[in-house]
């Protein structure tokens, strides 16, 4: 009698371990600046049950998360420029080009590319607003690469967009 209580105890106990698992809300974004390119060249990391309900949420449908699926790279693209915007200027949004995702255990990366049309940068204004949609805790961290310096920045809800000056 014992051990079925035992066991029924351990059972709830990882199923409650399941389910408080994931109660950590951030993403991390990557971003270098290629001068050759005159470009950004973006990776977004956020956890893949996350995205999903996102992307469901948007869509108001079931969306499981598939990186060949023509329907999820389109998602994925509006998803990515409705939610992280660069500008040099403000109020003029550079125009983003989606180049893959990719899953990595819980973990999807969306990757994308922003032309900048500049060999150095004195400014960049950056928003970053993923999934803040969604968890009033989420934490969305941008560490950029210019030059060989690193800059890094944290956005939340509270404030999700804000300037780097060069």
């Amino acid at each position: 009698m014992n051990y079925k209580f035992l066991l029924i105890a351990i059972v709830c106990l990882l199923a409650s371990t399941v389910t408080m698992a994931h109660d950590y809300h951030a993403s991390i974004t990557d971003i270098k600046f290629n001068p050759r390119t005159q470009s950004l060249q973006i990776a977004v990391k956020v956890f893949t049950d996350d995205l999903e309900t996102a992307l469901s949420k948007r869509s108001k449908t079931k969306v499981s998360y598939d990186p060949a699926s023509e329907t999820i790279k389109q998602q994925l693209a509006s998803y990515m420029a409705a939610n992280m915007k660069f500008e040099l200027a403000k109020g003029k949004p550079l125009k983003q080009h989606f180049v893959g995702s990719e899953e990595d255990a819980d973990v999807v990366w969306v990757y994308f590319e922003v032309p900048v049309q500049q060999a150095t940068l004195s400014q960049l204004y950056i928003q970053n607003a993923v999934l803040t949609e969604l968890f009033d805790d989420q934490m969305n961290i941008v560490n950029l690469d210019y030059k060989g310096n690193m800059h890094s920045m944290l956005f939340q809800k509270s404030e999700t967009g804000k300037k780097l000056t060069f």
